[in-house]
């Protein structure tokens, strides 16, 4: 059995033998799906205010499967007959991949966007939908175009794809979803001009990666620039999604993601994917083969995943705040000096709040108990009842909580602190208590959110926090 399949600018072959491995096309289709229910989930976790159903995702995935179908009818029809295509020149091949590929494939991927919205508008109710949906559209087409790969290089590309490929595609298209959130959430700043412009950026984005990618003539140093190119874009990517939660219809403090679970849940998936790597090239290559492909695939894409699942997973919610587009780089390399932990040495450290927000959460506009961490030295009494009624983001977007701290009961007199959670191990007491810092300030309610104050607030004393 053979199927030809055509897509963007070149006739990739999708064929298999009954007579060989008439199962490795299915056991491809697995492995593909399986890539893009990873960032499905992943969107779920986050969209932690208006989460949709699971059918929102298969509608937009199967439209966006079916858009690749889009691609090949244009190539046909039109495309093909001009006889443009990659030559081995920088600026013909330049604006081939972001036109013949990135714009068209760009196009294809909001074709179901279009469609929905033609039918299902109300589908739409949150900043974040818009993105969601687009990214798991291009999850779709992504998935479609990794089983040809698969099927047309082997089992010994899959984890580069997974990571590598699929994100950029998501990234791609998202900026097109975030270009319609622009324009409706923040008309004032941004007329209809700002969707056809992200629309011109996910294809110059699209364009982009590929040019470095297939450009034979930039050799390894056309990769370096591709890997850090993608690093940058991760970065635009979070900005983005945080924009778009942080301007949530639903926004509430007291629902917050949980980054310690998004991120294991992420590593998991791709250990997943890695092991049947390495099982499928075992299986057809042989033992040898399967071990070198495990040791490259941990050399070239293992730090990139680890990074990928980390920044993505730390996420600081402000309420109503839109970050600005900053060209970064989404780790830095600090020294040690800086952490009082050695000196003369340096060490990898992935932007955005490492703190887990979860801990102290599920206690916001809650009654909860105070309780000293020494209690020989404390200034509280040892159940003292407190109220956390308000947030405020200072001193570099650190979370401060605005508490209440009563004298005896709920309708006695109350004091008002800041407590600001320990954000170094240990950060629970007994594993399940967060410890925080009890702060005193004179206008502890009058504080606003800004990332620059740097007033000073009198330290009381470590209490943890334990249920009412």
């Amino acid at each position: 059995m053979q199927v030809s399949i055509l897509l963007g600018s070149n006739l990739y072959y999708f064929q298999f033998s009954c007579y060989i491995v008439p199962y490795m096309i299915l056991v491809y289709i697995v492995v593909a799906f399986f890539i893009a229910w990873i960032w499905v989930d992943y969107y779920r976790l986050i969209d932690v205010y208006d989460r949709e159903s699971v059918w929102f995702f298969i509608l937009a995935f199967a439209l966006g499967g079916c858009s690749t179908q889009l691609v090949l009818g244009i190539h046909d029809w039109f495309l093909d007959d001009t006889g443009w295509d990659i030559n081995g020149g920088f600026i013909n091949d330049f604006l081939y991949c972001t036109f013949g590929i990135g714009m068209l494939e760009e196009f294809a991927k909001s074709t179901p966007f279009l469609l929905v919205l033609l039918f299902r508008k109300k589908l739409f109710t949150d900043p974040i939908d818009y993105v969601s949906f687009f990214c798991t559209a291009a999850l779709g087409f992504s998935a479609i175009e990794n089983v040809m790969y698969f099927d047309r290089h082997g089992a010994e590309i899959i984890e580069g794809r997974a990571i590598l490929s699929t994100v950029g595609h998501m990234f791609d298209t998202a900026l097109i979803g975030y270009g319609i959130v622009l324009f409706k959430y923040r008309s004032k700043q941004h007329g209809i001009w700002v969707i056809p412009l992200f629309f011109f950026l996910a294809s110059l984005s699209h364009g982009i990666y590929d040019f470095l990618l297939i450009h034979e003539a930039f050799g390894i140093l056309g990769y370096l620039v591709m890997l850090v190119y993608f690093m940058a874009t991760l970065s635009f990517f979070m900005v983005i999604l945080n924009n778009c939660l942080n301007n949530s219809n639903y926004f509430t403090y007291k629902r917050v993601i949980n980054s310690r679970r998004v991120s294991e849940r992420l590593l998991m998936y791709y250990a997943i994917v890695l092991l049947t790597q390495v099982i499928l090239v075992m299986f057809t290559e042989g033992k040898m083969r399967a071990i070198g492909t495990l040791l490259s695939g941990l050399l070239m894409n293992g730090f990139i995943i680890v990074v990928v699942c980390l920044r993505l997973s730390r996420f600081k919610l402000i309420k109503g705040r839109w970050n600005p587009f900053v060209p970064e780089l989404p780790f830095s390399i600090v020294s040690k000096d800086s952490y009082d932990e050695g000196s003369g040495s340096f060490f990898i450290k992935i932007k955005g709040e490492s703190y887990n927000d979860a801990h102290i959460s599920s206690y916001y506009e809650e009654y909860f108990y105070l309780l000293p961490m020494n209690m020989s030295k404390t200034k509280i009494k040892k159940n003292k009842l407190a109220f956390i009624d308000g947030k405020a983001f200072l001193q570099g977007d650190q979370s401060f909580y605005k508490t209440r701290l009563y004298k005896d009961n709920k309708d006695s007199p109350s004091a008002r602190i800041l407590l600001k959670p320990k954000r170094r191990k240990p950060i629970l007491y007994k594993e399940q208590y967060p410890i925080v810092a009890i702060l005193k300030h004179d206008k502890a309610y009058d504080v606003k959110h800004n990332r620059k104050d740097k007033k000073k607030f009198t330290f009381v004393e470590w209490a943890y926090i334990k249920p009412y």
